[in-house]
């Protein structure tokens, strides 16, 4: 068997033994949630079951039993934490954020510990994020790294999202690579290095950049970075180098019926880079069908708009 055709035959295999997991892993969800029934209308509606029968809706995709579910749950326990956070976020989820936003205020005023508090602070922020109120949403995350310095990623990410939201985007970098040297994260490196590059700090960013195209056996997103700083230090020849190798790489790695949000993104903000704004444009339109989150689509709508008030 050739080279290819064994890429191909292998391909084939993950992709078919990924639906049957995702098939067994539906029945499975299906099957506990009909177990969680039989008990709740046997008499133990507990609100410890009903939790456990949201979350398996919340999996299938299924909302509104969720809600429901959790509101029960409440019901029966009014400090159930857990819930009113999962209650919280479904609310914000579906759009009802006058809801969301008092959920989210009794699980601040329910938290015990400092930990419990500066966490609930997060969730407030996220949904005041979604409510559309960065400004006020930031007060919070702020609030939330004093009672808790350390932070987690998922925080100084929202925070760094928060800064760009109220158009402080200087202070990005500075609080990403401090996520990165407190919690060692890669995921916060690379948006480090990336609101480098929006800070227009090209020559601070290219050296890590050339590093890591050293090391990485998948280079898209780095030659696509470096594309990016070479553009903001005028070398445009060796940009639009960058920019076709990287749709190249691209071409190979998204897949046609389950694409990455991130490699669409990615794909998008190439064509954007090389002028091809009308390609670029699909890539933006799909990723806000399928629901990508701003964070993926920011850099892509950024780079449309510059393009188009040239």
């Amino acid at each position: 068997m050739n080279n290819t055709l064994f890429k191909v035959y292998a391909f084939l295999v993950l992709f078919f033994v990924a639906l049957v997991f995702q098939a067994k892993s539906h029945h499975d969800t299906k099957a506990l949630i009909g177990k969680l029934t039989k008990r709740i209308d046997s008499g133990d509606s507990t609100a410890e079951n009903y939790y456990n029968r949201a979350i398996e809706y919340r999996v299938l995709g299924q909302m509104e039993e969720a809600e429901n579910d959790l509101k029960m749950a409440l019901e029966r326990n009014i400090n159930f934490t857990v819930a009113r956070r999962e209650l919280t976020r479904i609310l914000s989820k579906k759009g009802k954020h006058k809801l969301a936003i008092i959920s989210a205020e009794k699980v601040i005023i329910n938290a015990i510990t400092q930990r419990e508090k500066s966490s609930s602070m997060i969730l407030l922020a996220e949904v005041l994020l979604n409510a559309g109120e960065p400004s006020e949403a930031i007060k919070y995350s702020s609030t939330a790294f004093k009672l808790n310095p350390k932070g987690k990623i998922e925080w100084y990410l929202l925070h760094a999202r928060l800064l760009r939201e109220i158009k402080r985007n200087d202070e990005r970098p500075k609080i990403l690579n401090r996520g990165y040297q407190t919690t060692g994260s890669i995921v916060l490196r690379n948006a480090w290095i990336d609101s480098l590059l929006e800070c227009e700090q090209y020559e601070k960013a290219l050296p890590i950049i050339e590093e890591e195209l050293l090391e990485s056996r998948l280079k898209s997103s780095w030659k696509l970075r470096r594309a990016r700083a070479y553009i903001g230090t005028g070398n445009i020849d060796a940009a639009m180098n960058d920019l076709r190798t990287c749709l190249k790489e691209l071409d190979q790695r998204i897949h046609p019926k389950n694409p990455a949000m991130t490699l669409i993104a990615d794909r998008g903000l190439a064509h954007a880079l090389l002028g091809n704004v009308d390609t670029a444009k699909n890539d933006l339109a799909h990723l806000i069908e399928i629901g990508a989150d701003k964070w993926i689509t920011a850099p892509l709508e950024k780079a449309i708009d510059s393009i188009g008030n040239q």
